[in-house]
């Protein structure tokens, strides 16, 4: 009887257990407001957790929350939007000191503290309202008495105050830009605005379509702001949503953005910085990103409910932000509006010593110190790029060039790498320049010594000589043909097609040799110039590009020039492309070699060698086909056209073909399955 009570009892707590087992488990997975950053290659990838969820508010019972803001104390004023209340509320006694509640409240969306003043935008109301952060009214500012207000709607949602009392309001369907109003209302002008960005498309609809008949078809306007922020500097920041690269913005006092490109999603609601100026940008879709006091992107917390796979309430987890905004502290509190709670996050030392070594760097100037703080990041995690980019950019201020290269280098960051590689070359040549000009001096002078010996003991005549015996090999004078090529197309073209000069053997030697040098190219440019990783290649891709692409031009040529009375062989056509790659050829060398010796600053230079590579072998291309099949212009031109033509049929052909053998391959592996699983049942 015992031993079944034991059982008994033993069943019962299992279910217990089982029961309560999903209320008392908490997955880590979800619960972990995962840190994401850039690696070298611009990947986004994992690295060690910046934030943590510390703290979750809810009971505060808001409605709709739309903003929130710190100020001085670490008092934190929310825009209760759905209440239609200001909540002056203390984290640390978690109690609400202050309500404010207005009778023309409508829909308060913005909020921002000036020294004792609080200020308060209202879309609905249509007006800003000027309190003391004591919950006393001060005064009511409407819609600006100007010409530029009476046709268009001031409807303030968001609003930033610098230490003068001016106004930077955000409203809500103005395009115009950013409002600025005086501390009484007179209304300055447009601080800022967007600039209108054209696609190809309406690139060409601009050039086609008149003035009129573009304003009465198309709709073209610039992004509406999102929101407006004035750090402890007085310097302005705006969000602007789905502006590619443009969404985060610093401007100087004339209105323009300081930020060239700030890495950021397109859906950023709301800006903040500490007081260390690093940037905290709120994403609608749950994520906030952390940038440098230049716009560099740091790392990345928080998720989405959505796209964690997950609908519970899980710290670190939000439906939708609406404002993020950082205490003294260093937590970082983060409002959801749809679900009406506020997350506070607390720092790692990840994160502090992060900010540590961007204080060093950019507030007190101590590059040293700077780098030894970013060590210890490293030993957190080896291969942040931002620590091997701020490594790099204190390694430069403090002159140690070659330093410098090998941390930007080691980040993926050419421009820097650039600059610290111009210094190195100036360097060197600084250095050996004086043993160069000798040298070049010692040179000349052997060089008349030479001449004068020349006249009383000939012996050049045996150099030359012998070089004349080497050229006189029939493959190697086949292989050297292909800068006579580049010199005289047409006679040579016209050699070639009487057999009287190049050869089938050179032909082929030279085309493996095209090949082998552009792999060199492909692969070998030096670091500032060789934008994919070699391991990133897909070398059977490449290798089979090469070969199909110049095997199907000479075989489709050959095909259309067979049936237009081309006098050209198959043989000529494939001679007649190899010796007109002379050009390409030597462009891939010069540039390959001469990516080791020049910065950014001559980038030009290459891409001039390039691209009179490339036009000068096409035009090789061009007159030899003219001469190998004996066209007029007119005849040449079609040809070549035509030959192009059926290369993209044949390309589009062979990817059906692929497509539809997959599809049936799939289809009869599907079969024999199905057979193979009856049979064994």
């Amino acid at each position: 009887m015992k031993t079944i009570n034991k059982w008994l009892v033993l069943i019962i707590l299992t279910f217990i257990a089982f029961l309560i087992s999903p209320i008392l488990s908490v997955d880590a997975s979800p619960a972990t407001s995962y840190t994401y950053t850039l690696n070298a290659k611009g990947r986004m990838v994992r690295t060690q957790d910046a934030y943590l969820p510390e703290r979750t508010i809810v009971e505060l019972n808001l409605k709709d929350p739309q903003d929130m803001f710190f100020d001085e104390q670490d008092i934190l004023y929310i825009a209760d939007t759905g209440n239609r209340r200001i909540i002056k509320y203390d984290p640390n006694t978690d109690t609400i000191l202050l309500e404010i509640h207005d009778s023309d409240f409508r829909e308060p969306t913005g909020l921002f503290v000036s020294g004792d003043h609080l200020y308060i935008a209202d879309r609905q109301a249509q007006k800003i309202f000027k309190y003391h952060v004591d919950g006393t009214l001060v005064q009511v500012f409407g819609t600006p008495k100007t010409i530029a207000f009476e046709e268009k709607a001031f409807d303030p949602a968001k609003i930033a105050v610098d230490k003068a009392g001016n106004m930077y309001i955000q409203a809500a369907s103005l395009v115009d830009g950013i409002i600025q109003l005086s501390d009484t209302g007179e209304f300055l002008g447009f601080f800022t605005s967007n600039r209108v960005s054209l696609s190809l498309i309406e690139k060409i609809q601009d050039w086609i379509f008149t003035e009129e008949q573009k304003a009465r078809f198309f709709r073209r306007e610039p992004m509406i702001f999102s929101n407006v922020y004035i750090d402890h500097e007085g310097l302005v920041y705006t969000t602007s949503m789905n502006a590619e690269g443009q969404g985060v913005k610093r401007h100087n006092i004339a209105g323009g953005n300081m930020f060239d490109f700030v890495f950021a999603p397109n859906d950023p609601v709301d800006i903040y910085t500490n007081k260390q100026g690093i940037i905290f940008v709120a994403m609608v879709s749950g994520q906030i990103f952390v940038y440098s006091p230049d716009g560099d992107y740091i790392f990345s917390f928080g998720a989405s409910n959505f796209f964690s796979g997950t609908s519970d309430d899980i710290s670190g987890l939000f439906n939708s932000i609406s404002s993020v905004a950082v205490d003294s502290q260093g937590q970082v509190w983060v409002l959801d509006n749809k679900k009406a709670f506020v997350q506070s996050f607390k720092p790692t030392e990840y994160a502090i010593k992060t900010y540590e070594a961007l204080s060093l760097y950019y507030e007190h100037r101590d590059y040293e110190a700077s780098v030894e703080v970013w060590q210890e990041v490293l030993r957190l995690n080896q291969m942040s790029v931002l620590a091997h980019n701020y490594i790099g950019k204190s390694y430069y201020a403090l002159q140690d060039y070659e330093k410098a290269m090998e941390h930007f280098e080691i980040a993926g960051n050419r421009y820097d790498y650039s600059q610290a590689f111009w210094e190195v070359r100036n360097q060197r040549l600084q250095k050996y320049l004086g043993p160069i000009f000798i040298a070049i001096v010692v040179l000349f002078v052997i060089g008349a010594i030479v001449k004068v010996v020349e006249r009383y003991h000939p012996f050049q005549h045996h150099i030359k000589s012998f070089f004349s015996r080497i050229k006189e090999v029939k493959l190697i004078e086949d292989l050297l043909y292909i800068f006579r090529v580049m010199r005289h197309p047409l006679d040579s073209f016209y050699e070639i097609k009487k057999g009287n000069k190049g050869s089938l053997l050179a032909s082929i030697i030279l085309f493996f040799i095209i090949f082998i040098v552009y792999m060199w190219y492909l692969t070998g440019k030096d670091f500032i110039y060789q934008y994919v990783a070699i391991e990133d290649i897909d070398f059977n891709s490449v290798v089979l590009g090469f070969f199909g692409l110049v095997l199907l031009f000479i075989i489709c040529n050959y095909l259309v020039t067979s049936i237009t009375d081309g006098e050209g062989t198959f043989k000529n056509i494939f001679m007649m492309v190899v010796y007109s790659a002379g050009p390409l050829l030597i462009s891939f060398i010069l540039v390959t070699l001469l990516s080791y010796v020049v910065t950014y600053n001559e980038a030009f230079l290459l891409r001039l060698i390039h691209t009179v590579g490339i036009g000068w072998s096409a035009i090789n291309l061009f007159l030899g086909v003219s001469e190998v099949h004996n066209y007029t212009f007119i005849n040449t031109v079609k040809s070549i056209l035509i030959t192009v033509a059926f290369m993209v049929i044949f390309i589009i052909f062979w990817i059906i073909v692929i497509v539809m053998w997959e599809q049936l391959y799939n289809f009869f592996e599907a079969i024999i399955r199905e057979v193979i699983r009856n049979a064994k049942d």
